[in-house]
């Protein structure tokens, strides 16, 4: 096994064809076959399923691919080491937007006050865009929200912190005022998602929340990506919404907003996401300790 097979497996895997795959990454389809049959006979397994619309990986090949890209990104992580040996050191990290405050910013802004120069990269995602940067490379570690069983053998997860979420609305809106003759149908839902619906790996408990309080398939929706877009949503348009109750807590204190009774649920667990077994340089050691110690105040 090498790194070259591992490369054209994944392309398979991802191009769902040999004919695709091959043209993808430039060599001819019996090269491709032959490299792929080298990995089967070597693991003494199928990794493909061959049919007549393409191929469909086994279960044993969508083990090895999760592998095989840790493999890559940490590949492509030592020659990007190497290469910039001489330039400034780079820490990458990718925060999710439950996690964007101002207790957060000015750790970032310590961090780097106190450090020798470097390039400190910050991305923003939901957890399922983080994961995959982790998996590619692009990020040294990542803030990211979990269910609290969360489980994977690709990935170390230290929990740091969970906030309470609740659905909130100005005072004037009818789920709060108990308007008799208002149809739950008609209210204007806020949601926090780059996605159609919740990220895929956050809790479904969110989803049972709202449609609860009459939020469905037929409501009317904004998905948001942006936290602080989906704040002024709320707070300046009108709508209603699911939110961590802290970065209204100013608003719910002024009586601006109103936390709707029996909506408040806990989030899901927010923590550092890394890859499993690898390595953190001392900058990185250092920042998640800064991190970890405004998490505890």
């Amino acid at each position: 096994m090498n790194l070259v097979q591992l490369k054209r497996m994944i392309a398979i895997y991802e191009s769902g064809s040999l004919r695709k795959a091959s043209k993808a990454i430039g060599i001819t389809q019996p090269a491709l076959t032959l490299s792929i049959k080298q990995l089967e006979e070597e693991f003494n397994t199928s990794l493909f399923e061959r049919g007549p619309s393409g191929v469909r990986p086994t279960a044993m090949c969508e083990r090895l691919v999760r592998r095989a890209r840790l493999m890559l990104a940490e590949e492509r992580r030592i020659v990007h080491e190497l290469t910039e040996a001489d330039r400034r050191p780079r820490v990458a990290i990718g925060v999710h937007p439950g996690l964007h405050s101002p207790a957060l910013a000015n750790t970032l802004r310590s961090f780097v006050e106190q450090s020798p120069p470097i390039d400190l990269k910050l991305r923003d995602g939901y957890t399922t865009q983080l994961i995959t940067m982790l998996a590619s490379g692009e990020i040294d570690f990542a803030l990211v929200g979990v269910p609290i069983d969360f489980a994977d053998d690709a990935y170390d997860f230290e929990p740091l912190l969970q906030r309470d979420y609740a659905i909130v609305a100005r005072p004037d809106h009818p789920l709060v005022t108990g308007d008799p003759d208002a149809d739950p149908a008609q209210f204007m839902w806020a949601q926090l998602s780059a996605y159609d619906s919740l990220d895929p790996f956050e809790t479904d408990d969110f989803a049972a929340m709202v449609r609860s309080f009459g939020c469905g398939e037929d409501s009317k929706v904004v998905r948001i990506s942006s936290a602080a877009l989906h704040k002024s949503m709320i707070v300046d348009a009108g709508m209603i919404g699911m939110i961590g109750s802290e970065a209204v807590a100013d608003e719910l204190a002024a009586g601006t907003l109103v936390r709707i009774e029996g909506s408040q649920i806990a989030s899901p667990v927010f923590g550092f996401a890394t890859l499993k077994d690898k390595y953190e340089t001392r900058l990185v050691r250092q920042l998640k300790a800064a991190i970890r110690r405004s998490c505890e105040n």
